[in-house]
């Protein structure tokens, strides 16, 4: 266990020089679109600078890197079910540009220096120790305190929900298949479902969950 800043060049430079790594798993990362808002700057430090460090660091001890994407990349993609070959060249937040920038980053590191790369476009994760700023959790701890819940667009809205525990099945999948007939030894797949859920179901599952009905704003 070391505990660094990913953006930290000497501290990342240091780590990979010290343990002889097969296979390396980037989860490390500033999420959410809302904060991108108000300081861009943590998002490039941990999006990009970081994740150049990982990609020097693999590009030097040979491992195979599995590293967390994001349907967000999809931008304003109205084709559904989205698929990895769609084009994905309008990302509609500074978060979703980064991601992208990942994906672009190992892929050109794949051409240059033959480091095996696996992007996961993870799609809405939900399940135990789960972000406190998603929808899951704000709605349940209002729910259960008796406050309003706040529903953009009238809830006219679907989401891919991905439940944790098959996220960690798809990042194992992965590393037990490195790229290997792939050239550049790169490529993306999501981790998610082709099913939307509208989020009225979703809040109608809290309210049997908790035995309360939402107020809505």
């Amino acid at each position: 266990f070391v505990r660094a800043d990913v953006a930290d060049r000497a501290a990342m430079q240091s780590l990979f020089e010290r343990e002889p790594f097969d296979c390396v798993v980037n989860l490390a990362a500033q999420a959410g679109v809302r904060y991108s808002l108000v300081n861009p700057h943590a998002y490039v430090d941990a999006n990009v600078t970081g994740f150049l460090n990982v990609l020097e660091g693999v590009r030097h001890c040979g491992a195979h890197l599995a590293f967390a994407s994001s349907s967000s990349v999809y931008g304003g993609n109205t084709r559904l079910p989205f698929r990895e070959a769609d084009a994905v060249d309008h990302p509609v937040s500074l978060y979703a540009a980064t991601k992208r920038a990942n994906e672009l980053m190992a892929h050109s590191y794949a051409h240059l220096f033959g480091v095996r790369a696996t992007g996961l476009r993870f799609f809405t994760v939900y399940g135990p120790w789960g972000r406190p700023d998603m929808a899951m959790f704000l709605f349940t701890k209002a729910i259960l305190a008796g406050e309003p819940i706040r529903v953009f667009n009238g809830g006219a809205m679907e989401r891919d929900f991905t439940y944790i525990d098959d996220i960690v099945a798809g990042i194992l999948g992965a590393l037990r298949t490195p790229p290997t007939g792939e050239k550049p030894p790169h490529r993306v797949f999501n981790l998610g479902n082709s099913h939307a859920e509208p989020l009225p179901k979703l809040i109608q599952l809290i309210e049997k969950a908790t035995g309360k009905v939402a107020k809505q704003i």
